[in-house]
């Protein structure tokens, strides 16, 4: 089982990721589109999700719009990753379905204390329904 799934199409982007999680401790796995994605959760468990918003074969507005609709995975965290700082981008993408939203660049530890946030807000809502 790794922590994250990071959904990612440019290579330099999930190198940069996943040395960022691996320095911090973290496992990961890496799919490269939606549909990649979608088939690795339905194989592995996760505790969390990093979505590249913008990707050829399934972008991560359809990914997350899934996820959301398996009754399995719907409360998995889902981290947006998008270079689109528009306006309206973090609305957009919480509509989707997202759980937190990250513009492109992000610093190191814009990243981390996302996910160290969710991971938290995660265990903290699991406990609760125990």
């Amino acid at each position: 089982m790794a922590d994250i799934l990071i959904v990612e199409d440019n290579p330099v982007n999930q190198k940069l990721i996943a040395f960022l999680l691996a320095r911090a401790g973290y496992t990961y796995e890496i799919a490269e589109n939606g549909v990649e994605a979608l088939e690795r959760l339905e194989r592995n468990t996760f505790k969390l999700v990093l979505m590249d918003m913008m990707m050829p074969v399934m972008n991560g507005y359809d990914a997350t719009k899934a996820i959301r609709a398996n009754p399995k995975i719907k409360h998995l965290p889902v981290i947006a990753l998008t270079a689109n700082a528009m306006k309206g981008e973090d609305e957009k993408c919480r509509a989707a379905g997202c759980s937190d939203y990250l513009a492109k660049p992000y610093s190191k530890d814009q990243i981390l204390n996302a996910i160290a946030m969710l991971l938290k807000k995660s265990l903290r809502t699991e406990a609760e329904s125990l």
